[in-house]
């Protein structure tokens, strides 16, 4: 393609797609959407406000390595939207080796990190090219605030809690069935240990109310931080203020082990769409700012340190976009500060994102030194 348009919007089609082809607007980004349905990308452009003033043309691509490496070659970035990751990164990601494209998404599942890792990051740091997942309010908020606790010398171990208002999407809601597939870890003493199921526990908010939270796959933390010779330990447990949400999960992991495991894989993935259309039948309305708040809070601590980050977050799906949207003018303006396999923070520095997020009203944060 043109290298007219330098980033690519994949998955354009979304939910999220459109809210990152909306805060691409916003920056001045020009930029293709793609997906594999022209007519749908059409209409879901049409809901973009102030797509009138965008640079974008619009191209239906079929799914595989070869028509995405076509459609890639001569732009610079892609920010891939399309879930369940387990089922696509993988193509979208071949594709951009291929084509020499730095790679974005907005996945948190650690099997897809891993994935993507251990098959592609070596050919894109040789490449001189970034392969950055999480790009997104899960997990690359939290992320942000746990590099703020890492600026204190001495902090090695990171307590990681959130909470959020979720509106699940429908890929969204494939993701979490998928997710119970597959095995997750936390980083202790240095070492990945593995989860033995869906771990419960109760948090408090920083109001005092006292919540039912899970690991809800783990999160990227652990994968991110077992890279960073400062932290031997990390961990992160997630809560929903719609406290049914975490029952469900309970139940999808049990319907998964009892019934679903023994379904063949070539027929398994329609089984578990079905199930997520019956969860999530459509895209849910837009999100409400005044509605839709998260707070992440990291606790660092070290021998003789203790450090306290809270951010506080409106908007999730908002956020998404604009990481995305930043992230991508970024990668097509400079040269990486580092290449590979990386986290958002890694690249664009926690407090550079932080000030994006700060300048559109996003999120906020505070830093407390405790010890």
């Amino acid at each position: 393609m043109s290298n007219e348009y330098p980033v690519v919007v994949y998955g354009a089609s979304g939910y999220t797609g459109r809210l990152v082809a909306e805060h691409l607007r916003d920056l001045g980004v020009p930029f293709i959407a793609a997906g594999r349905n022209r007519k749908r990308i059409e209409e879901a452009m049409k809901l973009v406000p102030g797509i009138e003033n965008a640079r974008y043309q619009i191209v239906e691509v079929e799914h595989s390595v070869e028509a995405l490496t076509k459609l890639l070659t001569g732009c610079k970035v892609i920010c891939n939207t399309v879930g369940p990751f387990m089922r696509y990164a993988a193509d979208v990601a071949g594709a951009c080796v291929k084509a020499g494209v730095h790679y974005l998404d907005t996945t948190g599942e650690q099997h897809v990190l891993t994935t993507l890792r251990d098959r592609f990051g070596a050919d894109f740091a040789k490449a001189g090219l970034c392969l950055i997942p999480s790009t997104a309010y899960m997990y690359g908020v939290s992320e942000i605030g746990a590099r703020f606790c890492l600026d204190t010398p001495g902090v090695d171990s990171l307590d990681l809690t959130g909470v959020a208002e979720a509106v699940p999407t429908v890929a969204s809601t494939q993701t979490i069935l998928d997710a119970v597939r597959f095995p997750s870890h936390y980083l202790k003493d240095n070492q990945l240990v593995r989860y033995p199921g869906i771990e419960n526990c109760d948090i408090t908010t920083p109001s005092g109310r006292t919540l039912k939270a899970s690991n809800w796959g783990g999160s990227s933390h652990p994968i991110w931080f077992a890279q960073d010779g400062r932290v031997r330990n990390c961990k992160m447990s997630v809560a929903m203020w719609n406290q049914e949400l975490y029952k469900k999960e309970l139940e999808l992991e049990r319907a998964y082990k009892v019934q679903l495991q023994w379904i063949p894989e070539a027929q398994l993935a329609g089984v578990l769409d079905a199930m997520a259309a019956a969860v999530t039948p459509a895209s849910p309305p837009r999100e409400n700012r005044q509605v839709h708040r998260a707070i992440d809070v990291c606790v660092g601590t070290g021998n003789k340190v203790m450090v306290k980050s809270t951010l506080m977050c409106t908007g999730g799906y908002f956020t998404t976009g604009l990481m995305q949207a930043y992230a991508a003018r970024r990668l097509i303006s400079e040269t990486p500060r580092a290449t590979g396999f990386r986290s958002p923070s890694e690249v664009f520095g926690h407090r550079d994102l932080m000030g994006a997020l700060e300048s559109y009203g996003y999120a906020a944060i505070k830093v407390e030194r405790l010890v």
